[in-house]
């Protein structure tokens, strides 16, 4: 039965223990919460990054579609094929006496047609028997109201059950319709696009249209090289062309394996394939498994013209192999800084047990030995730590050094112990350091800070946190001092934010090609902006906030139409009002991306005037934010010396007064003033112009 001095004896320990292991549970806890928010943060810039790629070939697909239709809709409408058209389908069966000038009219007519947009087939076709007919993989043909054939170009491909049902589409809905990907007997992959043909005005026909224009292009050589456009992320990843038949995904462009396009098939039913998932919710990211079973984060963009999906997969272990080390880093950093803390207080909680409860040479022997046994865990453990570890007394001597700093010096442990911070890290090592320590020593709490020290022959970037330590044995208020070296890791991802402005300049580059007028106008507005945001003195975050939200401001006019941007005539309201929509589309494409400034925020109003008579939303100065009022002075100052479809370009002198004349009603006196300022040191600025 145990004494009452017995249980009094268990009641601290008990309680120490309790103790001890609800801060090992509450680190544990902390350090995983810590190190799943990381990750997440690694996934969503993953999801951003693929998804601007994706993005990115969704455009460029449907701009080479509506370039094929355009062509087709303008041989569609010529009025001499409509009237050559309607007298075939209306001649007497019998009388064939104005039969070959129109036919012959009109095979000419489609065959320049199709060498002019690029429908005819390459000079070289897989050889077929003689007594056969040739097909070729590229051609153009115009069929009756009834589906039957007029004229084609030569070896046009065989117009199949895929192309009949494009054809009935188009008679039936008056708009171009595109077919399934089909593969002809030379394992070919061909799309048809059909047209249809209006009929005569004046004529009495019950049919609607007279006919259709079909088009068969070969999508190896015209559409999958539009999966590989653009900047790719990474050596590993893969754009593919997908769609749902039944319960089944049907890959539609070529895979890593070698499968034939439109062959390929997996189930619908199979919850982790990453095309199945973008099938059932278009746009959402996620890690999945590809066709072949390996791990992938993948995305996908929905096609506006026909039913496909562009998915977009990285393979996971390449794309988070320098997350994982990251978070292995901080994993190991955090446990072990645990575990010292804990050993830490299991010493100093032993030694003032053994104080009170014997004052003999016995106690002070076991004590020794336990702290011995605590100090050779210690060194086993920060010997071994990814980290350089130094405990200084009050007067800043090294207490103790961890092996790595030791071998990095090229001395012993030892030999640091008892000398100054400064002896060991070198004077200017230990400058940049001289704020946090006295800082620790007036106000104990953890502090950290960033450094850069030569350590050896290499000079290194260093995470510091200097911990206060109220008391180790006899010492007082020491200062436990951990270097985490992240050279590594910064240029991590100084590559990563290179990448992403990579994927920026890839949009402003896709805003230049679409509108013509505004060559290098994104690029020059960013130049712009950012002369003034210095000269007005923004901070280092609004300045980046300022060059995104300039790069990106245009990125809208991708859905506005060209024939629109270019007209050399006044807009219409109706087309004034799409332009202006321009803001509207380019933010819904950015707010779903997140940005560490009011990016989207400052594209928004950037076309917002003091006086309230801007838009999208009339704001007036006190709601405008100042990256807006700079952008909106930028972009109209680059408009004003650029060259437009309906003008010349202004002169550098009469655009600045152009805008002073404005302020305040139009844009913030104040920007224009800056502005002003900058533009009488930037002579290469009036080269625009030209």
């Amino acid at each position: 039965m145990p004494t009452p001095a017995t249980t009094t004896t268990r009641k601290p320990v008990i309680a120490g223990l309790a103790v001890l292991l609800a801060l090992v549970l509450g680190g544990a806890y902390l350090i995983s919460v810590y190190v799943d928010n990381e990750r997440q943060r690694d996934l969503d810039n993953w999801a951003i990054r693929l998804g601007l790629v994706a993005e990115t070939r969704v455009n460029a697909i449907e701009h080479w579609l509506d370039g094929r239709v355009s062509a087709l809709n303008e041989l569609a409408n010529n009025a001499s094929l409509q009237l050559y058209l309607w007298q075939l389908a209306g001649r007497d069966e019998q009388d064939h006496s104005v039969e070959p000038a129109q036919l012959s009219y009109l095979r000419n007519l489609v065959l320049a047609s199709a060498s002019r947009n690029g429908f005819l087939p390459e000079a070289q076709q897989p050889q077929i028997p003689a007594n056969l007919p040739q097909r070729y993989d590229a051609g153009l043909a115009l069929l009756d109201a009834r589906g039957r054939h007029v004229v084609s170009t030569k070896g046009m491909p065989e117009i199949g059950a895929a192309f009949q049902a494009a054809i009935k589409k188009a008679l039936k809905t008056g708009q171009a319709a595109f077919s399934t990907l089909v593969t002809d007997a030379h394992e070919r992959v061909l799309l048809g696009i059909a047209v249809p043909v209006p009929r005569v005005i004046g004529s009495q026909a019950a049919d609607a249209y007279s006919g259709v224009v079909l088009a068969v292009v070969n999508a190896e050589r015209s559409l999958y090289p539009l999966l590989q456009a653009g900047v790719p992320t990474m050596t590993s990843e893969v754009s593919l062309l997908i769609s749902q038949s039944g319960q089944q995904v049907v890959y539609l462009s070529p895979t890593v394996d070698g499968g034939v396009p439109t062959r390929k098939t997996l189930p619908m039913d199979r919850d982790r394939l990453a095309a199945a998932a973008a099938l059932r919710r278009p746009g959402a990211f996620g890690e999945y498994l590809n066709y072949q079973g390996h791990e992938v984060l993948a995305t996908s963009r929905k096609l506006r013209s026909t039913p496909w999906l562009v998915l977009q997969e990285v393979e996971a272990g390449r794309a988070l192999s320098e997350s994982d080390r990251h978070r292995q880093f901080l994993i190991t950093t955090f446990s072990l800084l645990l575990f010292f803390f804990v050993a830490i207080l299991v010493a100093a909680w032993r030694h003032g047990s053994s104080v009170r409860a014997r004052h003999d040479a016995d106690s002070l022997r076991q004590k020794t030995l336990e702290l011995e046994k605590q100090t050779e865990l210690l060194h086993a453990v920060t010997d071994n730590a990814d980290a350089y570890v130094l405990l200084l007394d009050a007067q800043q001597r090294v207490l103790f050094a961890n092996a790595p700093l030791a071998d990095k010096l090229g001395a012993g442990a030892q030999e640091l112990v008892g000398n100054s911070l400064a002896g060991v890290l070198g004077p200017a090592n230990v400058e940049p350091l001289t704020e946090a320590l006295a800082g620790v020593e007036a106000a104990p709490a953890i502090r950290r800070c960033s450094v850069t020290m030569a350590l050896g022959t290499q000079t290194r970037s260093l995470q510091c946190s200097l911990v206060p330590v109220d008391r180790i044995g006899e010492r007082y208020h020491a200062i436990l001092l951990v270097l985490h070296d992240t050279t590594e890791l910064e240029q991590a991802q100084r590559k990563h934010a290179a990448l992403m402005r990579k994927l920026v300049d890839t949009l402003m580059h896709v805003v230049d090609l679409h509108d013509p007028n505004s060559a290098h106008h994104s690029a020059r507005v960013a130049e712009v902006a950012n002369a003034i945001g210095r000269e007005l003195r923004l901070s280092a975050a609004d300045r980046r906030t300022l060059d995104l939200a300039a790069s990106l401001a245009n990125l809208g006019k991708i859905f506005v139409p060209r024939e629109v941007l270019t007209k050399t005539e006044p807009l219409t309201e109706a087309e004034q009002a799409l332009v202006q929509r321009h803001v509207l589309f380019g933010t819904e494409l950015l707010a779903d991306l997140e940005f560490e400034g009011p990016v989207v925020d400052t594209i928004a109003q950037k076309h917002e005037h003091p006086d309230g008579s801007g838009y999208p939303d009339g704001l007036r100065e006190g709601d405008i934010l100042l990256t807006a009022r700079i952008l909106a002075v930028s972009n109209a100052f680059v408009a004003l010396l650029s060259p437009r479809a309906y003008r010349g370009p202004v002169g550098l002198h009469e655009a600045l007064e152009q805008l002073l004349r404005e302020s305040p009603a139009k844009y913030d006196r104040q920007v224009v003033a800056a502005l002003f300022h900058v533009a009488e040191n930037r002579a290469d600025w009036s080269q625009w112009v030209q």
